[in-house]
């Protein structure tokens, strides 16, 4: 049978398994007749002719009929579950179907036969499954007879068998994304294999962006990374790819190799709620190198993240969430995380949290943890510039904690945050290293405290110290004249982008020649207020008599931008002929001309020392050009390694002018053809030459290379094949106790405000119904389902999570509210996550949340196969936030006052207002609801029952009948018995005790007048108020006087209708 037709058989073989042209994809590797059936068992079905072929990635049944070939089964080899045996001639491949059924096909044949197919299928499969973990492979349940020894060893692809994986997901999905693996993909591949390259930077892919006409399926190389253990870092930046999160989640989910992921900058509007998710569920990830900058993470998603965080079984080295548009409270719990896994937080060098929104919560929160990590720390580099940073909160913690690197860039430093810095951090520090103030707003006093507290620092040594784009003037240039002279070893300043002039800059040249023990390396001072001239002739004069006296100084950065020296560069210039300490120079937008280009020339000629030199955006026309490339083209400068001029090389290229002056000079774009090429060929020649320079540089040891043009950002670096261990806690915090989970303690309800569990409040109706609600939300945002895999990660606190939702906690619910409505004097404190008086539903919330647990682990684990997620996310996350909810999510006032820091208060809490400094606020308010009338207290009750009612409408989950009713009884309160519930309510005000040092409010609005209405605010007393409140009882007495009038007009009338029943009663007796 398998001799029939052989031509044609083998071509339906090919085309119905998708063998493609190429030198990659699948391949036919054996074809069998066989007896078989479409089930999972021997006795399902009757037993047909069929041709079993296995190819590299799949496996086919084709049958032949009376009306031709065709396909009985067809599925993937990740799909098999199970090989077994049923009797001695036969066998069973058990595979799961498109919708996670258990489907199967049983086969008979002679035992050799069988022998050689197994064989077959467990070639392939162990070529696609490199890596791959055991608890996810098939499971072989075959007698030894069956089992026979391989033809060859194994011969993984290229990166540990990822090619193989590759091609083989890429046959996995050809129902969501049609196209095969990419052979570019392929052989970039081979190539980083072949150089030892660990790292796989998607964004340098042939074919990345989604217009170009080459295929490249970046969901399924990103899924190939899931169980591969040779790449060791993955970038994906700025890609504008929607699925990337989603791919790279199911790809976390698994991987235990990849240390350093870069996800910044995605230009796609999408949820890193799948990256949570894959995270939680990979206990065992060796993420040490995260950045996820320039991206939104809300609340929810931050919480997902602290609770991985704080489950790390390594050490974190490097996080970077700058721009991502973080809130208070999302940085609070995000250090709160790290309090609860000292060992993963010591282990952090770089930590950037740029761009984000601190205010008081987040200062104290960064304060709290510094504080408390003294001493055994691994931060090296920290970076919050523009975060609105409270220095009083975290200033004492910045000196106990003794940064290297610290970036407090575009914070506003006043003269009592500049106080506090100085006296409290920079007077004491000892390894401080360079200091970032770009854009502070800084004065002349606050700078002078910054400099006096440097002055009396005799342990600092080799700080940078940047006070660019602070509008300094005159009167800044003379304070920090006086008083630089006394900070030893200063080794680069930045002074750039100011308002300097050239007076201003000329004595602090001459304050900086008094430097003690003399140590400065790098002078910026472009883009400053310069001026032609004398007076511009006098700095360049400074300048080249500092850098000739002072060898030390290595880079001097001149730019001249809006105010350009021109002409007067020449004495520095001149003075560069016979300088050998000088590496880099800056002097681009000076506005030199042809006539300085001869300068530049000559000093290039005799120079040896220049490394790096930047002669951008200077008007030289071919002329000036051609007389500063001469040094390079005849080999007369073999030392100069970067000549900068971009803008000058485009204006070349589109014969357009980019300078920032007016000038006659002739223009690229006026040139005839032929000058324009000469001149473009005169760059070409030039760049070549710089680049034989280099390569003489790089071939020589002991050689300066320039930091200027090299400079790039702080990297930590990781080894490869080192997962760096957990840090070893010392007793003093492995004894405190940690801070409570967001994701258990908190919940987000319909509205999106944050219910507080661990706060202590006085429980209404409003509330109780607002904790039904939000017990609901929250087990549809806990239960998420990503990539057709279910987290769990319910609290019993919150309630059951099961299929059929909280049927039982509604009605409990709806008991304790009714309950509530009925004695709402009682003041006795609420949890509100769920009722506190009932210990067998409690239980019974446990064991439902337990079996709940125990049923999707056992959906989970039903089948084993090395398949991944079914359900596939193409366009965006399985999550999307609710933009209403997270603007009330993050609905909070930093005017509130919250206690001064304190290193002692290990717990670092925070209370809106001292209850002991507004007793008299309260006593006052007191005596105001003392002189309400009861008509007047009969009003404001029916207005609180109005509120109350409609926030009990607005909760979907609360409409019995017996609510209903009981907020009706509330409404229909007479008169006569309101002041007996007024007394009551101030009975109640009287015991209730003060609030806890933890009280974060983020009710909503309908919440707070109910409890304003309830009980007085405890607020700081102020004459504004004071005024507003005989206002207020001029008002009340004017609403007496008006009921007074409304009283008698209902007596006048009460008596007029008696009279009237009286006459009439009269009229019946006669």
């Amino acid at each position: 049978m398998a001799t029939v037709e052989p031509e044609i058989e083998k071509k339906f073989i090919e085309d119905s398994l998708g063998v493609t042209s190429q030198s990659f994809g699948e391949q036919i590797t054996h074809t069998i007749w066989v007896e078989a059936n479409k089930s999972p068992n021997i006795s399902g079905s009757t037993f047909n002719k069929r041709l079993i072929v296995v190819g590299k990635c799949k496996i086919l049944s084709i049958k032949r009929g009376a009306f031709g070939k065709s396909v009985e089964l067809e599925f993937h080899l990740y799909n098999v579950s199970e090989i077994c045996a049923e009797s001695e001639d036969s066998f069973t491949i058990k595979y799961n179907g498109d919708n996670n059924e258990q489907l199967g096909i049983t086969m008979k044949a002679p035992l050799e036969k069988l022998q050689i197919l197994i064989r077959a299928i467990r070639t392939s499969y162990r070529r696609i499954t490199c890596g791959f973990p055991e608890t996810s492979m098939m499971k072989l349940n075959l007698p030894e007879n069956k089992l026979i020894d391989f033809e060859v060893p194994l011969i993984m692809s290229s990166a540990h068998g990822f090619v193989d994986g590759y091609i083989a997901h890429s046959y996995y999905y050809p129902k969501v994304y049609k196209s095969v693996g990419t052979l570019d993909f392929i052989r970039l591949i081979d190539a980083l294999y072949s150089n030892d390259v660990t790292e796989i930077d998607f964004t340098q892919m042939a074919g990345i962006e989604p217009s170009s006409e080459l295929s490249f399926n970046l969901f399924t190389a990103i899924t190939s990374l899931r169980n591969n253990t040779y790449f060791k870092s993955v970038n994906l930046s700025g890609l504008p790819h929607a699925n990337i999160i989603s791919a790279i989640g199911m790809c976390l989910e698994t991987n235990k190799s990849i240390t350093k992921l870069n996800l910044s900058n995605l230009r796609v509007e999408q949820s890193l709620q799948p990256l949570a998710n894959g995270l939680v569920k990979n206990p065992s990830n060796v993420i040490q190198a995260l950045d996820l900058s320039k991206n939104n993470i809300p609340y929810p998603i931050m919480a997902t993240l602290c609770e991985c965080f704080s489950k790390f079984s390594h050490g974190l080295v490097s996080l970077n969430l700058s721009k991502c548009d973080l809130l208070p409270k999302t940085i609070s719990i995000l250090f709160e995380s790290f309090e609860r896994n000292f060992g993963m937080s010591l282990a952090i060098k770089y930590l950037n949290l740029s761009h984000n929104k601190f205010g008081d919560i987040g200062s104290q929160a960064i304060g709290g943890w510094m504080a408390k990590i003294r001493g055994c720390h691994s931060l090296d580099c920290l970076v919050l510039a523009n975060c609105n940073l409270n220095f009083q909160l975290m200033g004492p913690p910045l000196r106990v904690v003794d940064i290297a690197r610290l970036d407090l860039s575009l914070n506003r430093i006043d003269r009592a945050s500049a106080k506090i810095l100085g006296n409290e951090v920079f007077d004491t520090v000892v390894n401080l290293c360079e200091l970032n103030f770009s854009g502070c707003g800084m004065n002349a006093d606050s700078l002078e405290d910054i400099f006096i507290s440097f002055n009396r620092n005799r342990k600092i040594a080799n700080i940078s110290l940047n006070l660019s784009h602070n509008a300094l003037g005159a009167r800044e240039a003379t304070l920090m004249s006086k008083s630089i002279s006394g900070c030893r070893y200063l080794e680069a300043l930045d002074i750039s982008n100011n308002r300097l002039n050239c007076r201003s800059l000329i004595e602090l040249l001459n304050a900086i020649k008094n430097i003690d023990q003399f140590n400065l390396h790098e002078l910026n001072i472009a883009n400053n207020y310069f001026a032609q001239g004398p007076e511009g002739d006098l700095l360049c004069q400074q300048l080249a008599h500092l850098i000739n006296t002072f060898p030390t100084i290595r880079t001097l950065n001149i730019s001249g931008g809006k105010y350009p020296l021109s002409k007067s560069l020449t004495p520095l210039l001149e003075s560069l002929v016979k300088n050998n300490s000088l590496k880099e120079l800056d002097i681009s937008d000076n506005g030199l001309g042809d006539s300085m280009a001869s300068i530049i020339g000559e000093m290039l000629r005799e120079n040896t020392s220049l490394i790096y030199l930047n002669l951008d955006n200077n008007q030289f026309g071919l002329s000036g050009w051609t007389a500063i490339a001469q040094p390079l083209l005849f080999d007369i400068n073999r030392t100069l390694n970067h000549l900068i001029f971009p803008k000058t090389l485009a204006s070349a290229y589109t014969s357009t002018l980019i300078q920032n002056f007016a000038s006659t000079l002739q223009s690229f774009g006026a040139l005839p053809k032929d000058k324009r090429n000469q001149i473009i060929s005169l760059f070409q020649k030039m760049q070549d030459k710089l680049a034989e320079n280099r390569f003489e540089t790089s071939v020589l040891d002991s050689v300066y290379v320039s930091e200027y043009y090299n400079k790039t950002p702080y990297t930590v670096h990781i080894p490869e094949d080192y997962v760096t261990p957990l840090v070893d806690v010392p007793e003093h915090l492995s004894s405190l106790p940690p801070p409570s989970s967001p994701t258990l303690f908190e919940s987000v309800n319909n509205s999106g405000t944050i219910s507080n569990t661990t706060s202590t409040t006085t429980t209404t109706a409003a509330t109780v119904v607002a904790t039904n609600s939000s017990s609901n939300v929250l087990q549809h945002s806990i239960n998420m389902n990503n990539g057709g895999s279910n987290i769990n990660t319910s609290n019993s606190s919150v309630g059951s999570v099961n299929n059929t939702g909280t049927t039982n906690n509604n009605v409990n619910g709806k008991q304790q509210q009714q309950q509530q409505l009925n004695g709402a004097g009682s003041s006795t404190p609420t949890v509100l996550a769920a009722p506190s008086g009932d210990r067998n539903q409690r239980s019974r919330s446990n064991s439902n949340s337990s079996t709940a647990s125990s049923v999707i682990s056992k959906r989970s684990n039903a089948s084993t196969s090395a398949a991944p997620p079914r359900q596939l996310i193409t366009q965006t996350s399985d999550w999307q936030p609710n933009e209403e909810s997270e603007a009330d999510i993050y609905d909070t006032s930093n005017n509130n006052s919250f206690v001064a820091y304190s290193t002692d208060d290990e717990s670092d809490n925070y209370t809106q207002d001292s209850y002991d400094d507004n007793s008299s606020r309260k006593s006052k308010q007191q005596q105001l609801m003392r002189k309400s009338k009861p008509k007047s207290i009969k009003s404001n009750a029916s207005v609180s029952s109005v509120k109350s009612s409609a926030s009990i409408k607005s909760a979907s989950s609360v409409k019995s009948a017996s609510s209903v009713k009981s907020t009706s009884s509330v409404k229909s309160a007479p008169s006569v018995k309101s002041s007996n519930s007024v007394k009551s309510s101030k009975s109640s005000q009287k015991e209730v005790q003060p609030p806890p040092p933890i009280v974060i409010n983020h009710e909503d609005d309908s919440e707070q007048e109910e409890e304003e209405q309830e009980e007085p605010k405890l607020e700081p007393y102020h004459e504004e108020e004071e005024e507003e409140e005989e206002e207020e009882e001029n008002i009340e007495s004017q609403t007496d006087q008006d009921e007074q009038v409304d009283f008698q007009e209902d007596d006048n009338e009460r008596e007029n209708n008696n009279l009237s029943d009286f006459h009439s009663d009269s009229q019946k007796v006669l």
